[in-house]
């Protein structure tokens, strides 16, 4: 890929201030990495450069225009084994966010949990607003005094009509 570049004649005329020069690296596992540099036009451009775009906008269409630019998909730290999984929720009444453990993967910022909530415990649904990992010497909370998530909601958590 990016093996060929016709390069634009020693006449050719840049216009001021329009200049559009690239500079692209390429890593591979296992051969030295190549850093190509041209100017971004026709004959600038590797010839295979409309199969490499077609291929990142095809990606950037799945995925959205923002999703790649977006803080909060590659802000994201992966969690280690050993990290506690808190889950800040907001109470449909309310603002305030309060933590809650728990051990699910599978919950995202968006999704409606169950919850332990009052001092009676008594069963609440609540809104997750933001998930963070922390190692056990970093809790904002201690672990053994937070309250855990009990499940995902279902449709049946929210007495939803049945369609007619």
């Amino acid at each position: 890929m990016f093996s060929h570049i016709e390069g634009n004649p020693d006449d050719v005329i840049d216009t001021p201030n329009e200049t559009k020069d690239y500079k692209i690296t390429i890593d591979y596992k296992k051969t030295p990495q190549k850093v190509i540099a041209g100017s971004f036009d026709k004959n600038g451009l590797p010839d295979n450069f409309e199969e490499f775009a077609d291929a990142v906008f095809d990606f950037i269409r799945f995925y959205g225009w923002g999703e790649i630019l977006d803080p909060s998909v590659y802000g994201k730290v992966k969690r280690r084994t050993t990290d506690y999984i808190y889950c800040s929720v907001v109470f449909e009444e309310g603002q305030k966010s309060y933590y809650y453990l728990t051990g699910d993967d599978s919950i995202e910022i968006g999704d409606f949990v169950l919850v332990p909530a009052g001092k009676d415990n008594h069963e609440a649904v609540v809104q997750v607003v933001d998930i963070e990992y922390f190692s056990a010497e970093d809790v904002p909370l201690p672990a053994e005094k937070t309250k855990h998530i009990i499940r995902k909601c279902t449709d049946e958590d929210f007495d939803l009509p049945e369609p007619e």
